[in-house]
């Protein structure tokens, strides 16, 4: 969301035909890339914790995970072509790193709203993280639509008060003892 709002804030760039007339420019971002790198491998982090605490990996959650690792290795990479790199490189399209490495981590976004479908996260938080996915797939850092990268990072904070609170109810609730007869019929 930092991130979002650190681009939103600058002059609007370029768009299409634009480009290529000479009047405007392309909004500069990649010196506030690393944010969204600090982040991505910040939600990768928390759902490689959440999977290891739950003691089971359920497929698209690893799915996700995944989706965020490469994403931050795109954008990784990304950030040290563009140091290295002019526009008229040969590896221009590598030149703007935010596009690079945003793609596929709203695409774990999705891939993680997809899988909580069928977990106890009730019903309101999957369709939150699908939403918010498919709305920031048209995100365009040139212009007003950048402000559609907003709901991921606001559902990965809803996902983590989530979490949280979660813990918090289960870590209050008395555990009942269980018998010989209870573990051996489960």
């Amino acid at each position: 969301m930092v991130h979002t709002l650190l681009l939103a804030v600058r002059p609007l760039g370029c768009v299409g035909e634009a480009c290529f007339d000479g009047v405007r420019r392309h909004r500069e971002s990649e010196d506030i890339a690393w944010v969204l790198l600090v982040s991505v491998l910040l939600l990768a982090l928390s759902v490689a914790t959440a999977s290891r605490q739950e003691g089971r990996r359920r497929p698209l959650r690893l799915a996700s995970l995944v989706l965020l690792i490469v994403g931050a290795a795109l954008l990784t990479f990304g950030l040290i072509v563009n140091r290295g790199s002019s526009d008229g490189a040969v590896l221009w399209w590598l030149h703007d790193s935010d596009t690079l490495g945003r793609i596929v981590p709203v695409l774990g976004t999705l891939v993680a709203g997809i899988g909580m479908l069928g977990e106890r996260a009730g019903r309101w938080l999957p369709a939150l993280f699908i939403v918010a996915a498919l709305a920031s797939l048209v995100v365009n850092v040139q212009d007003e639509r950048v402000l559609l990268g907003l709901p991921v990072g606001a559902v990965w904070a809803a996902f983590g008060l989530h979490v949280l609170l979660a813990a918090g109810r289960s870590s209050a609730a008395p555990h009942a003892p269980e018998d010989s007869d209870t573990r051996l019929t489960r």
